[in-house]
């Protein structure tokens, strides 16, 4: 009696397990399902918005200073510098950057990595450059740093502030740093990891989402504050 008895009870228990590995999957297929309307919803309100790029004030003093170090680092002009310099020099020019801007952003180290495409489809993928949060990487795409036009090459300089925008976003969600920012962005750019969207998706809904409508929007503040006090 035993014998079947635990038999009985071996067979409950895989069936329960079963059924509990089904349930799971379900629950996670439609949390899937959901995240999937929900950005659908985010798209479509963005699609077509006149949201536009609000500089809070930790990022009109982070802009500043942005400002003041590239005036330091360049006192004749980026494009000045680049031209003075080798292809092979153009790599060291961007580690270097990299080091001295990541405690300028108040932001940890990153891990630092130049990629060079092979084919077009990683071209693509790597677009000017882009920041691995679980990774704490940040790549450039080295094919940018290779081309004769220096606008191309100077590009990098402004993506490296792009990317390490989004690791200070990270750091201040996690508050990991009391940079000073509002509970709404705040709230905004963790909604905003969970129904982040894709160029693929939506090229005008990509930028326009809180992440990248802030790194791309105190980029080109940055920008336009240099290039005026120039």
């Amino acid at each position: 009696m035993n014998f079947i008895q635990n038999i009985v009870e071996t067979v409950k228990n895989a069936f329960s397990d079963l059924v509990n590995e089904i349930s799971c999957k379900i629950k996670e297929w439609q949390a899937r399902r959901e995240i999937a309307k929900e950005k659908e919803r985010y798209i479509d309100r963005l699609t077509g918005s006149e949201i536009q790029y609000e500089p809070e004030e930790p990022d009109k003093e982070l802009a500043l200073r942005v400002v003041s170090y590239l005036k330091e680092r360049f006192p004749n002009g980026i494009e000045s510098k680049i031209q003075e310099i080798s292809i092979d020099e153009r790599k060291d020019l961007m580690c270097q950057i990299v080091e001295e801007a990541e405690k300028i952003f108040e932001v940890d180290s990153v891990n630092f990595e130049i990629l060079y495409p092979t084919t077009a489809e990683e071209f693509y993928a790597y677009g000017c450059g882009f920041y691995n949060r679980s990774e704490n990487l940040l790549c450039l795409n080295g094919a940018y740093l290779m081309d004769e036009h220096i606008e191309l090459v100077e590009e990098q300089i402004y993506t490296i502030f792009h990317e390490l925008k989004h690791a200070r976003q990270y750091a201040a969600m996690a508050q990991e740093r009391g940079y000073g920012y509002s509970k709404e962005i705040l709230e905004a750019w963790k909604y905003n990891v969970v129904v982040y969207i894709r160029p693929n998706e939506s090229d005008e809904a990509y930028r326009k989402q809180a992440l990248e409508r802030d790194a791309f929007g105190f980029e080109n503040y940055v920008r336009d504050l240099f290039t005026t006090s120039n």
